[in-house]
């Protein structure tokens, strides 16, 4: 008598039954980590991005901006060709922060030897749910913070 290799109608059913339940269990869980993810990524971005204008200003022996904008929330270089718009991040990604601000200085400029003029843009999403804020010192050094509810780490 032959031996058949495979599996039977039952534990292919079985096997599908417990996929749904796991993943019916994950969705609503990955919908709320969602949006915080986007957020920190934006987040992350621009500081990525802030730091990319310092260098450029000091590699060009020049000077670089990024001009922020609410209608849309979007930031612009003076150096490089670049918009990001913040609504490519989804979830609601946009300039806003616990109380309100949207950024403190609606320019940045580094010179040529990295110094900037000191001021912070607040990002949150469409829950509200965290909120962050990057910008530089007037030293150059790009700052990046957290808010915790009752103070920014």
């Amino acid at each position: 008598m032959m031996k058949k290799n495979g599996f039977t109608l039952i534990e292919l059913l079985i096997t599908f039954i417990i996929l749904g339940i796991a993943t019916s269990i994950a969705i609503p869980g990955f919908s709320r980590w969602l949006p915080g993810y986007r957020l920190k990524s934006a987040s992350r971005e621009l500081y990525a991005n802030i730091q990319l204008a310092r260098f450029e200003a000091i590699k060009s022996n020049g000077t670089c901006s990024i001009t922020y904008s609410t209608g849309p929330d979007q930031y612009t270089f003076s150096c490089i060709t670049k918009t990001v718009t913040l609504s490519d991040y989804g979830s609601g990604i946009r300039f806003q922060g616990p109380g309100g601000q949207t950024f403190v200085t609606a320019t940045i400029t580094f010179n040529s030897r990295g110094l900037s003029n000191q001021g912070y843009a607040y990002l949150s999403n469409q829950n509200n749910s965290a909120f962050y804020r990057v910008g530089p010192l007037s030293s150059g050094v790009i700052r990046f913070h957290q808010w915790t509810g009752t103070a920014w780490e």
